[in-house]
């Protein structure tokens, strides 16, 4: 009778932790921010005196675009506001020297960054 009792008791104390399990980890997958900047790039990579960076957004938000050097500083920043769809901004080398750079696009929930290099 105890064995049985026991027997009971284990597997509704497993049954109950299994579901409790489930609930937590539906509420961890609806808390992950879902990406909204798709196929990010730059053309051309490397490049001479201009580039555009070309990305999709799956909805409409400033995204702020900044470029630094590999010490970390930023050397270039700008906000942009992105519609639904295909963006790309213009970026002009100005007096930046040679080398490699990261650029970043960072909106509410996400930051992409990629490597730049300038001939």
């Amino acid at each position: 009778m105890k064995k049985l009792l026991f027997i009971t008791f284990l597997m509704f104390f497993s049954f109950s932790f299994a579901q409790q399990s489930e609930k937590n980890n539906g509420d961890l997958n609806n808390n992950i921010p879902q990406a909204t900047l798709l196929s990010v790039s730059a053309y051309p990579n490397p490049f001479i005196s201009d580039t555009s960076i070309n990305f999709r957004s799956s909805k409409s938000q400033t995204v702020a675009f900044t470029v630094k050097n590999l010490l970390g500083t930023t050397v270039y920043e700008e906000q942009i506001n992105a519609t639904v769809g295909y963006n790309a901004i213009a970026f002009n080398r100005n007096s930046l020297s040679k080398g490699m750079y990261i650029y970043s696009l960072q909106t509410d929930v996400e930051i992409v960054s990629k490597r730049l290099i300038i001939k």
